[in-house]
C-alpha cells in the first residue's frame, strides 16, 4: 500500500505566514503604469520545470546538455519578437528592464563615451545617469520642453553641432507623448540612438512615428511587463546585425542564466498578442484618453488637454499641495486601488498621480469602464468618502473583469 504524500505545513508558530495566500491576486483596480497581467498559459510556463534548467550550450571545450529543447524555445521567442516589432534581429535573454539597460550600454557604448540622456526631472529613468557615470561616461542632458512635453529637436541639433555626443540613450519612465524617431535622427545623424521603451513595448505596434529602425532608432529595448503584458523580463530588437552581435556577446557576462521559464512565458505572450497587437495598443491609449477626460470633467487637474491628454498609457493628475506626497496614494491603497505618486515633468517637482490603463485594458475594460474608474477616484479623492465605503464598488468592478483579454483578438478572454 502506497503511503500518502506528506501534507504541506499550515501557518503556525513555526510557519506564521501562508505565503501563497499572500501572493494570490486580490480583487483590486491596478492603475500602476508599470505592471500587467499574465495569461494562464504564460503563468503555466513560469511554473514549469524549465525554470530549473539551462538551454543547450556547447563550446570548444564544454558541453551543457539539454533534453527539453529549450534552445528552440529561445529561437522561437526571438522570431516572435522580430515579427512583433518588424525588426531583423532580436535578443530575449535579459532578466529585467534594468538588466537590459545595463547590458545594452556596456555592450554598445565604449568606455569614456559622451552619452546624452533624458533627465529624471524631464521623465527619465532614475538609474540611467548613475549607471552611465559609474561606467565612466560623460553624461549630458537631452533638451526637453516641459510645456509641450516633447524633446526639443531643434535645440538638440544646435547642441550637437557645437558639442557632438556618441550615444543618445532615451529612457522615459514618465511620458505622455511619444518621441519621433525620424526627427531625432535628423537632429542627430551621426549618433547611436537607443530607445529604452520599457513603458512602451506594448504600445509601439500602434506608434509608427516611434517604431522606426532604418532612419530612426538603432536599438529598441526594454522590460516586457508594463504595456506589453509579459513576464518580468527584457528584450531588444534592431535592424543592425553588428549591434545585435555585440549585445549577444555581452549577455554571458551579465547573466549566467536567462531563466528559460520566463523566456517561454514571453514567447506565449507575444504569440497570443500577435494577431491583435495594433488594436490592443490602440485600446490602451483610448482608455487612457477617456480616463483623463473623465477625471478632468469631475474636477481633477489633469495634464495634457492641449494635445488630447495622452499618447501613451499614462494619465497624470496633479495632487493638491495640502495632500503632500502620500495622502492620495494611501487613500487609494486602502480602497484596493493600486497607484503611483511621483514628481512629473509638468508638476514643478511636486508629486502627482501617474496612472496607467494597460492592466485595465488587459482585463477587458474599455472606454465605458473608464467612467466607473473615474467615479471611484472622485469619490475617494475629491468627495472624501472613506475607503471602507468605496472598496465594495472597487471589488465589484474588479470581479466583473477577472480574466485576461486580447488572446488572439479583443473578444477572446481567458479566466483562471
Amino acid at each position: 500500500m502506497k503511503e500518502s504524500p506528506p501534507v504541506p505545513p499550515r501557518p503556525s508558530q513555526e510557519c506564521p505566514m501562508d505565503v501563497l495566500e499572500v501572493l494570490r491576486r486580490k480583487p483590486s483596480l491596478n492603475l500602476f503604469p508599470i505592471e500587467n497581467r499574465l495569461s494562464p498559459r504564460a503563468r503555466e510556463a513560469l511554473a514549469s520545470d524549465a525554470n530549473n534548467r539551462y538551454p543547450y550550450v556547447e563550446g570548444p571545450v564544454s558541453h551543457y546538455g539539454d533534453v527539453m529543447g529549450l534552445g528552440e524555445v529561445y529561437d522561437y521567442c526571438v522570431d516572435l519578437a522580430k515579427e512583433f516589432y518588424g525588426a531583423r534581429h532580436g535578443c530575449v535573454h535579459f532578466l529585467s528592464g534594468l538588466h537590459t539597460m545595463y547590458t545594452v550600454i556596456t555592450a554598445l557604448v565604449p568606455a569614456g563615451s559622451r552619452v546624452m540622456v533624458l533627465h529624471p526631472e524631464d521623465g527619465g529613468h532614475y538609474a540611467t545617469i548613475t549607471i552611465c557615470e559609474g561606467l565612466g561616461h560623460s553624461v549630458s542632458r537631452l533638451p526637453f520642453d516641459r510645456k509641450t512635453l516633447l524633446i526639443d529637436y531643434e535645440e538638440l541639433a544646435v547642441q550637437l553641432a557645437e558639442s557632438p555626443v556618441d550615444v543618445i540613450y532615451l529612457d522615459a519612465s514618465s511620458m505622455l507623448r511619444l518621441p519621433d524617431a525620424r526627427l531625432l535622427r535628423q537632429a542627430a545623424p551621426d549618433t547611436l540612438l537607443c530607445l529604452d521603451a520599457s513603458h512602451l513595448m506594448g504600445i509601439l505596434p500602434a506608434a509608427p512615428k516611434t517604431l522606426v529602425f532604418d532612419g530612426g532608432f538603432d536599438t529598441v529595448s526594454g522590460s516586457t511587463h508594463k504595456t506589453l503584458p509579459g513576464p518580468q523580463k527584457g528584450l531588444m530588437v534592431t535592424n543592425d546585425a553588428t549591434l545585435a552581435g555585440k549585445v549577444m556577446e555581452r549577455i554571458p557576462f551579465t547573466a549566467s542564466s536567462s531563466h528559460a521559464g520566463n523566456v517561454g512565458a514571453l514567447a506565449i505572450t507575444l504569440e497570443e498578442l500577435m494577431p491583435c497587437r495594433v488594436e490592443h495598443a490602440q485600446q490602451i491609449i483610448a482608455n487612457a484618453r477617456e480616463l483623463a477626460a473623465q477625471l478632468a470633467q469631475r474636477g481633477f487637474s489633469v495634464a495634457g488637454e492641449e494635445f488630447g491628454w495622452t499618447e501613451t498609457h499614462q494619465v497624470w493628475a496633479y495632487i493638491p499641495e495640502e495632500q503632500g506626497p502620500h495622502g492620495w496614494g494611501r487613500v487609494l491603497t486602502r480602497a484596493n486601488v493600486r497607484s503611483t505618486t511621483v514628481p512629473l515633468p509638468s508638476s514643478d517637482g511636486l508629486p502627482a498621480l501617474r496612472l496607467g490603463t494597460q492592466e485595465l485594458t488587459r482585463s477587458g475594460m474599455k472606454e465605458a469602464e473608464m467612467t466607473e474608474v473615474a467615479d471611484i477616484l472622485e469619490r475617494l479623492l475629491l468627495r472624501g468618502e472613506a475607503p471602507e465605503q468605496v472598496i465594495g464598488t472597487v471589488r465589484d468592478l474588479a470581479l466583473r473583469f477577472p480574466g485576461v483579454s486580447w488572446i488572439g483578438s479583443a473578444d477572446t478572454t481567458s479566466v483562471d
